[in-house]
């Protein structure tokens, strides 16, 4: 961001005293103008106070703490097992009544299938007391929008009481056929048996490197999709956290957060604290940080517009400990729903613990 434009100044050679003024007030002139600057900038991005976070290489990231603008407001004092400012505990903005998305959710994808006992794994998620089954029913590569396998999933987990939400992984390479397969998969029916919504695996960039094209992509799909199937259909989309972003900036410039709070009806976050190391002294990197963070942040980033589900995981990295802390995590941010990936990794005993996360929404 450039500095604004001071003006012309005139005056007239022989004119000393103006002359003097001017070395004298321009330093000052300069300083006000760039705390000005930066308090804007930071208010605008929501920059997280500085806490070191690791890159995968063992490097340091360190991100510059916000200095406030003139007679600027007092930040939140922070939570008391928490030693930095800059998050507000509470969150204002209620959504209303609960959607498809709320509570507690399970995941399986398109590997799973030919792996996982159907009606064994359906009646342990019904024990569980499972709301939502998020199912992957193809991508880009796939010859069909819906394969084959995931159709009796769909029957089975409908006759056992739950809400079926498909999600669809794209490449953005062909962002035509994208919209038109992921609306195929929610008009998709079988013997009158359809999803519940859809959402969009948004995080493969292998065959898009150019930032502001893969954005672009992004956007257009989203809309497209939604303005086929209206404004009240259920739609979410399924983006990498924040604090995972920031940990690879150039990857992740520019990324659409608040074109998709608004074209959303929920985002789901790929909050995978078992890709983070050094907790607990990177305190951002423990499960409850991580969530509840991660949670928060994306209201910011969204303009608190759009209902937030997180999910945990991935589920052969975590343990007992760090499942709980999860869990508190997303209760205590009062998140739309949660959910850990995926239905194959998630170990039986945890499931009582998962169970609290059924009021959420």
């Amino acid at each position: 961001m450039t500095p604004p434009a001071r003006g012309y100044i005139r005056f007239c050679s022989s004119a000393l005293v103006p002359l003097v003024l001017l070395v004298m007030l321009w330093p000052q002139h300069d300083h006000r103008t760039a705390a000005h600057l930066e308090a804007a900038r930071h208010a605008k991005y929501g920059v997280v106070p500085a806490i070191p976070q690791e890159l995968p290489d063992g490097a340091h990231l360190a991100v510059r703490k916000p200095k406030p603008a003139p007679h600027a407001k007092p930040q939140p004092k922070p939570a008391p097992h928490i030693a930095w400012p800059g998050i507000p505990q509470e969150q204002l903005a209620k959504f209303g009544t609960r959607s498809v998305f709320s509570g507690l959710g399970a995941w399986v994808d398109v590997y799973d299938y030919p792996l996982l006992p159907l009606h064994k794994t359906i009646a342990v998620l019904k024990k569980a007391g499972v709301q939502t089954l998020y199912m992957e029913t193809g991508m880009s590569g796939t010859r069909q929008a819906v394969v084959p396998e995931s159709v009796p999933w769909l029957v089975a987990a409908h006759k056992a009481g739950m809400k079926v939400v498909a999600w669809y992984l794209p490449y953005y390479v062909n962002v035509h056929s994208d919209v038109a397969r992921t609306v195929w998969i929610a008009r998709f029916t079988h013997n009158g048996i359809r999803f519940d919504g859809v959402g969009v695996d948004i995080e493969f960039k292998g065959a898009m490197g150019n930032n502001r094209i893969w954005n672009r992509n992004v956007v257009a799909h989203m809309n497209g999709v939604r303005h086929a199937l209206g404004p009240d259909y259920p739609l979410a989309a399924i983006p990498p956290p924040p604090l995972q972003m920031r940990l690879a900036p150039e990857t992740w410039q520019g990324f659409p957060w608040a074109q998709l709070g608004k074209v959303s009806s929920d985002i789901m976050l790929m909050s995978y604290w078992s890709f983070r190391t050094g907790c607990p002294r990177i305190a951002l990197n423990c499960p409850y940080e991580f969530t509840k963070y991660n949670v928060e942040i994306t209201r910011r980033l969204t303009g608190d517009r759009v209902p937030i589900h997180v999910i945990g995981g991935v589920g052969d990295g975590i343990t007992w400990s760090g499942l709980n802390q999860f869990v508190q995590g997303a209760i205590d941010a009062h998140a739309d729903g949660a959910s850990i990936y995926d239905i194959g990794t998630t170990r039986p005993q945890w499931w009582r613990s998962l169970s609290r996360l059924r009021d959420l929404g």
